[in-house]
């Protein structure tokens, strides 16, 4: 059943690689400086190691806009994005897959009654279109600075087309990466909070269950590439804007650097390094990312061979593709839930008892407020914000902040699942003592789980002060979540 569940990321893979490589080697391979076979096996191995290496980031983002806590509902979101895609590609006209897992994964927020994390959302959306400007900004300085240096150069065409070609290969592997360390989350990132694997230790190298899940998104893309990615770079290659060989070059090389940008964890260290504020590591779209360089390049030289009836279909495509993706995957997961009977999400019970309110009363919140609430027990996280809204008297992070204390979530201390899992690794060597002095211990929430283990020093967290701090506190958090998901005790046992 692990791998049934699976086929519906593997199936959303394989329309990232039918969709976006056209993004990264579309205008090469319809200005004929590349074969369509030596442009598919580059960005099969590059994809490949970008998305292993570098692919953690941009997970974690997706994670907090909508935590998919079972895999039920992982697979039911991934085959509604997958879906999404492929019914628009068909058209010929290429369509973001960061676009449609978000509008997927917010479908599958309404139909378990949880929240949707609208600042993360905002940081997303927010990103797309920074993504698209800044891409079109950039090939736009590009443009301006390698155009007079070809044609003042006294380059003969043959040797221009030689360097042109090495730089399209070049520029397009590194582009390729970045699309794979940027993307994979949209693949296999709603599987990662109940991934099925287990960590395999290769000597002094770990092979974690998460990089496994990025091992076999990648497989599948690499499929999607070689099965039907070649319809699709038309559009992008040819339709939108007519490249040259070196426009080609300059776009590519625009969308390479911004993905980058985006999915880089070394970059986001050697900024924090330098007291630099991080660039989000957001899955940005790597359509909107070319698109946005083609039409850069289009502005600059007069804008006259833009076909604006192309580039207003793909705009159309961009807004309707999430909205689509929302309505499918509710659709989806109710068929999914009531007609196979598969857990699509978790049931989780918000309880407001005397523990709970004298633990609100800590963090400095007036519990008189919470009189409507005070001895009930709601079934979906929604209702409990409803309530507490008409109160009028919580803001919306205090809101989040009492609805995360009153969750019901059963935990057992059990260091020997996590050797089993082969996850003990995690973490270090005094966190790991701690952990073990707490063996059998049962806790009915999170943070009394997280109460306990602050109490040793390698378990605490430190004062923002700094970006390094901030980056500590959140590798913590991270520790902390993969000890809810291990530790969790359904309530039938």
């Amino acid at each position: 059943m692990i791998f049934i569940y699976l086929l519906s990321g593997l199936f959303l893979g394989w329309s990232l690689g039918a969709n976006d490589t056209g993004n990264i080697f579309g205008a090469a391979v319809e200005t004929r400086m590349l074969k369509f076979k030596t442009a598919a096996l580059i960005a099969s191995i590059f994809i490949f190691l970008g998305a292993v290496l570098e692919g953690g980031g941009p997970s974690g983002t997706l994670g907090r806009l909508g935590s998919v806590d079972a895999l039920g509902g992982a697979f039911t979101v991934a085959l509604a994005a997958a879906l999404t895609i492929t019914v628009i590609v068909r058209t010929g006209i290429p369509v973001s897959t960061s676009q449609t897992i978000v509008g997927a994964i917010i479908g599958w927020n309404f139909f378990s009654g949880r929240l949707t994390d609208f600042r993360n959302l905002l940081t997303i959306v927010a990103s797309w279109v920074i993504a698209f400007v800044l891409s079109g900004i950039i090939a736009a300085i590009l443009f301006y600075l390698i155009k007079p240096i070809i044609n003042k150069g006294k380059i003969h065409l043959l040797e221009q087309d030689v360097y042109i070609r090495l730089g399209l290969i070049i520029i397009g592997a590194f582009g390729a990466f970045s699309l794979g360390a940027n993307n994979i989350a949209n693949v296999v990132g709603v599987f990662v909070p109940v991934t099925p694997f287990k960590d395999i230790n290769f000597g002094s190298v770990t092979l974690t269950g998460v990089q496994q899940l990025y091992i076999l998104g990648a497989i599948s893309i690499i499929v999607g590439i070689y099965t039907y990615s070649h319809k699709v770079m038309r559009t992008v290659g040819k339709d939108i804007f007519h490249l040259s060989p070196v426009t080609a070059l300059i776009a590519v090389t625009a969308e390479a650097i911004v993905l980058f940008i985006f999915a880089s964890r070394s970059l986001q260290k050697i900024l924090l390094s330098i007291g630099i504020p991080p660039i989000p590591l957001v899955p940005v779209s790597s359509t909107q990312v070319i698109v946005g360089a083609v039409v850069g390049i289009g502005l600059v030289k007069g804008g006259k061979n833009i076909r604006y009836n192309i580039l207003g279909k793909v705009s159309l495509a961009w807004i309707a593709a999430p909205v689509i993706a929302f309505f499918f995957s509710f659709i989806t997961l109710f068929i999914v839930q009531n007609v196979f009977e598969q857990t699509v999400y978790q049931k989780t019970v918000y309880m407001f008892n005397k523990t709970v309110i004298n633990k609100i009363e800590t963090q400095g919140l007036d519990t008189n407020h919470l009189s409507t609430v005070n001895g009930r027990k709601f079934d979906r996280e929604i209702e409990v914000y409803k309530e507490l809204k008409q109160a009028e008297c919580f803001s919306r992070n205090q809101i989040l902040s009492i609805i995360q204390i009153a969750e019901i979530y059963p935990l057992k201390v059990n260091t020997h699942l996590l050797q089993e899992r082969g996850l003990a690794n995690h973490f270090s060597r005094q966190q790991w003592e701690a952990l073990v002095k707490l063996e059998g211990y049962e806790f009915k929430h999170k943070w009394q789980l997280e109460e306990k283990l602050s109490k040793d020093f390698f378990w605490q967290k430190r004062e923002e002060v700094t970006e390094r701090d901030k980056l500590y506190n959140k590798k913590l958090d991270e520790q902390m979540n993969l000890l809810y998901h291990t530790f969790y005790l359904p309530p039938s046992q």
